[in-house]
């Protein structure tokens, strides 16, 4: 994934080992002491009504209730997680002029040099090799590809990327043209893994959901097709294809 002219990029050594930055929890999605005292009346209420009645819409209230207590008493709402954009991401997408940004990124260790991998990432068209929703990547320049990628409804969609920083055996990072129906960024770093144990493979995609906030809500609510478990399978099925020459991908493990 990728956008067109350069935009101001946090680098890779701005991303801690363990937690980045816009892993960490964000305050802003807490409820506030009101919030969390109407949900806890709320959700006693339901309980109250429920207990002592029969059928579906009586235990639809006891699960109501209880969710509400939940919510009351550990200050958190999963909805409101889900549509909160955490600070990085709210960072990204001032920085680059998108109403709201999704930011995933995982790391994986790959017992094969660093400029195997590099060599292997650098050649684009092996993208679809390991990415599940890649379906084709083709080289214009050596600077500039085009890519096409899955869309929901069987549909796919297309545009041109762009290298935008080029470290051999160290760090890629590209974009999307402005124009993409996805705007989009990302980086792979490639680093010599502690105890000779091959190379750990830090890869971050940042992009501008579909439909905003509704798009984002979506992707954050399908557990199994979730942003982040895209990318950690997609790094995963990598590791496969460089140390046995096979991808194996969660769904067809599922489907075995």
């Amino acid at each position: 994934f990728d956008p067109t002219a350069p935009t101001s990029r946090r680098t890779a050594r701005e991303a801690p080992d363990t937690a980045p930055p816009f892993a960490k929890r964000d305050r802003s999605a807490k409820l506030a002491a009101p919030e969390r005292v109407a949900s806890g009346a709320a959700g006693a209420l339901l309980l109250a009504w429920g207990a002592g009645r029969d059928g579906l819409l009586a235990k639809l209230a006891l699960l109501g209730g209880a969710g509400l207590l939940a919510r009351a008493g550990t200050g958190r709402c999963a909805l409101k997680c889900a549509l909160q954009p955490k600070p990085y991401e709210r960072e990204v997408a001032e920085e680059r002029n998108w109403p709201i940004a999704t930011v995933v990124n995982y790391a994986v260790t790959i017992n094969r040099p660093r400029e195997e991998i590099y060599r292997f990432w650098r050649d684009f068209a092996n993208l679809p090799r390991f990415m599940q929703h890649v379906e084709q990547v083709e080289t214009i320049t050596p600077q500039r590809s085009r890519w096409t990628v899955k869309a929901p409804l069987g549909r796919s969609v297309q545009w041109i990327s762009y290298v935008m920083e080029d470290v051999e055996n160290e760090r890629i990072a590209w974009e999307a043209e402005a124009q993409a129906d996805i705007p989009n960024a990302g980086w792979v770093e490639f680093r010599d893994a502690p105890g000779g144990r091959g190379t750990e493979v830090r890869a971050q995609i940042s992009y501008q959901p579909p439909y905003g906030h509704a798009g984002r809500l979506v992707s954050q609510l399908k557990t199994a097709e979730t942003p982040n478990n895209q990318l950690a399978d997609d790094l995963r099925r990598l590791k496969q294809v460089l140390e046995t020459g096979d991808a194996t991908t969660s769904q067809t493990r599922t489907q075995a």
